[in-house]
Formats: structure tokens, C-alpha cells, sequence
């Protein structure tokens, strides 16, 4: 018997346009009215997880920066898996040195050595680029004025920086030309204790060795005393591989990328379809 359900956000429970469909919301409640519960596992920070899940007056426990931490439905820490503090340094010098923009995510805001301007605007640039959209809406105010991009702060010195209070949940980076990406792989892959993904094909998100949603979530299974027979996965891109190789009720949608689609258990319809409802009717049906 199902107890928990774990869903990806962007491109599994969400549109194309970030909001969460009439089936899909029903479908969560749903399963809170059946006493089942709803996790959310992304690789996107508090703010950008709840900034959603309060329009829909949703509250649930999340997996965040894919598998760095896991909070309670009050926002409270479970669990975290940060960086190694000089491994970023190493991160962010495989970036620079290819020109690639990137964000550092951490407990106390976000961070990049560039200007701030140019990576917001080459953030923004990509982003309507991929999905349309108005360069006002990341305006503040505006439906996308919560993103990262729009909150960055300039590091001067980083060896100061990386002396802070704070820690690393992760490193992004991005850029519209894939054979700058893949160069950048290449440089990743010689630093030793990180992981690194792409959860869109012009990006790469660096964390922790240990840092996977996969991870963390046995985890949190452990603490909870259940099997993982008892829990459903739900996802569509490489950020969510470690769920689909240690969970066997893992149900991906139609528009998933091919190694996930070849691990699912069931494939359903696309995020533009409810395919997060059709995977949360499988449970009755079963």
C-alpha cells in the first residue's frame, strides 16, 4: 500500500508556465483526504518551492536543491547534505574560466562572481528564450520576481565568502550553447566528492557527492519506518535518477527524458495532461 508520493516540480507536477493544473491540485488533495502523504522533491531552493506550493495553499515536506535538504511542512530542517567548501571553489573556477554563468545557492542567498546583472539577464534571456515569456514578469512585482537571478549578490573575495556563516547547497550554471556545457562536464569530472546534472539540457547543478534526492529520501523513509514499496516516485528528468534507481513504484511522464522514461515502472500522460494526477489514479486502481 502506497504511503507517500514524491513528485518532481518543474516539468512533472507543473506546466510549462509553473502552475499546477485543476487535476493536478486535486489529485494532491486527494491524497491528503486518503491519508496519504504528498512530498515534493526539487532542485530548487525554499523560497522557489514554497513561492508556488502558498499560491495553491499547499503545504507538504519537500526535498530541496536536489537532495541537500529536506524540510518539514513548517519549513523546519531534517536533514542536509552541503558542500565542501573549498570543493567550490574548484567548481566555480571550471565555470569561470569557460565564461559560463552561475548561481551559488546557499543557507544565506544567493551568490555569483560575475556582475549580478549579467547573470540575471542572461538567465532571463534563456528562460523566455525556452518558454516565452516577459522580461516585466521578473520585474518586482511580477510572477518571476522571486527567482534567484533577481536576488544575487556579488562575491569580492571569495576565499572571505567561503569563511562565512553559511552553507552551499549547490552551484548552477547555464548557457544556451550545449558544447559549453558538455566542455564544462568534462572540467566537473575531475573534481572529486560532487555530483552534477543537467535538469534541462543548458544547465548543470553541482552539489554534493552525497546530495541526491534518491539519498536523502532513503533516508527519510528509514527515520519514518517505511519500506520503499510503500512510497511512489514521480519525475521526468536526470535529478530525479536516483529515485527511479532505488524506488520501484516510479512513474514518469510522457515527456521525461529517455533514461528516466527506461527506468519507470509506468509512464503517463505529460505535465501538460495531468500526468501527475493519471500516476496518483494508478494508486485506487491498483
Amino acid at each position: 500500500m502506497i504511503k507517500m508520493v514524491v513528485s518532481d516540480m518543474d516539468g512533472t507536477l507543473l506546466s510549462k508556465g509553473g502552475t499546477i493544473s485543476t487535476g493536478n491540485l486535486k489529485a494532491i488533495h486527494d491524497l491528503e483526504q486518503k491519508g496519504i502523504e504528498f512530498v515534493i522533491a526539487s532542485g530548487r531552493d525554499y523560497k522557489g518551492v514554497y513561492y508556488i506550493l502558498d499560491e495553491y495553499h499547499l503545504r507538504c515536506e519537500a526535498i530541496l536543491g536536489n537532495g541537500s535538504q529536506y524540510v518539514d511542512r513548517d519549513g523546519n530542517l531534517l536533514l542536509s547534505c552541503y558542500m565542501n567548501k573549498p570543493v567550490v571553489k574548484d567548481v566555480v573556477t571550471v565555470f569561470k574560466s569557460r565564461e559560463i554563468p552561475y548561481m551559488i545557492f546557499t543557507t544565506d542567498g544567493f551568490y555569483t562572481g560575475y556582475e549580478p546583472s549579467f547573470v540575471r539577464d542572461r538567465f532571463i534571456g534563456r528562460s523566455r528564450e525556452r518558454s516565452g515569456g516577459t522580461g516585466a514578469e521578473y520585474e518586482e512585482g511580477g510572477r518571476l520576481s522571486h527567482m534567484p537571478c533577481n536576488h544575487l549578490q556579488k562575491i569580492e573575495d571569495f576565499d572571505k565568502f567561503l569563511s562565512r556563516d553559511l552553507e552551499i547547497i549547490k552551484v548552477e550554471a547555464f548557457s544556451m550553447n550545449r558544447y559549453e556545457i558538455e566542455d564544462a562536464r568534462k572540467g566537473l569530472e575531475e573534481i572529486q566528492g560532487i555530483s552534477f546534472l543537467s535538469s534541462l539540457e543548458d544547465n548543470l547543478e553541482v552539489t554534493d557527492k552525497g546530495a541526491q534526492k534518491g539519498y536523502i529520501l532513503e533516508k527519510i523513509i528509514s527515520m519514518r519506518g517505511l519500506s520503499k514499496d510503500e512510497i511512489m516516485v514521480v519525475g521526468d528528468g536526470m535529478n530525479d535518477l536516483s529515485m527511479f534507481e532505488r524506488f520501484p513504484n516510479s512513474y514518469a511522464p510522457s515527456n521525461a527524458c529517455d533514461r528516466i522514461k527506461e527506468l519507470a515502472g509506468t509512464i503517463v500522460c505529460g505535465n501538460e495532461e495531468d500526468g501527475f494526477a493519471q500516476a496518483v489514479g494508478k494508486i485506487w486502481n491498483n
